[in-house]
């Protein structure tokens, strides 16, 4: 994405947009612990209490999670080094601390893109859900100032191939596992739950 045109958006968001009412839904929906723990609370009571197929999904879910968040944080931002713009822009409207120095790629786009592509896979009938509330929550990157957008679009495209990664190597895994004759009931009870054929 050219400089300039990373500017015009990130202004577009960060300054024209700016009103109390949107500073408070992108504080609630990025920042808020009581979100984040009543999420975390039902994806608790939805595993202990939920289908085959949902207990493997949020499995999945674990698993992106697990490979994006350190890759992007511990790899890709240290190895691509670009400055967040709250430390480089002295016009930047920050509603909440800076964060780390280096901003490239955006760890909640990854996060949310990579969840909601896994969710959405298994789950098509919340699609449009699931990328409302993902773009919502990469968007807001670019609002409190935190991101460039070529951070956040950064993110999006590794959470959504990380997603895909995490699927494709379940249906590896599948497929070996049935071939030698591994746990073989439990690998087509999954397989079914999942809507699989070989």
């Amino acid at each position: 994405m050219p400089e300039n045109l990373d500017l015009i958006i990130l202004y577009f968001f960060n300054h024209d947009l700016a009103n109390p009412v949107l500073d408070r839904f992108f504080l609630f929906i990025a920042e808020s612990k009581t979100f984040l723990f009543a999420l975390i609370m039902l994806a608790i009571i939805l595993f202990w209490r939920g289908s085959l197929r949902l207990k493997t999904v949020m499995i999945l879910v674990i698993a992106c999670v697990a490979i994006v968040d350190p890759v992007s944080h511990y790899v890709l931002k240290p190895l691509f080094g670009r400055i967040r713009p709250c430390y480089e822009l002295a016009d930047v409207r920050l509603l909440v601390g800076c964060g780390g120095r280096f901003s490239f790629p955006s760890n909640h786009a990854a996060n949310s893109f990579a969840i909601a592509g896994v969710v959405a896979y298994f789950f098509r009938k919340y699609t449009a859900l699931l990328a409302t509330s993902a773009v919502l929550i990469s968007l807001s990157r670019i609002y409190l100032g935190r991101h460039y957008p070529s951070d956040v679009l950064g993110g999006v495209v590794l959470g959504v191939l990380t997603a895909c990664l995490v699927i494709y190597l379940l249906k590896l895994v599948l497929n070996y596992m049935e071939s030698k004759d591994i746990l073989k009931p439990k690998v087509e009870k999954v397989r079914e739950a999942v809507s699989w054929k070989k």
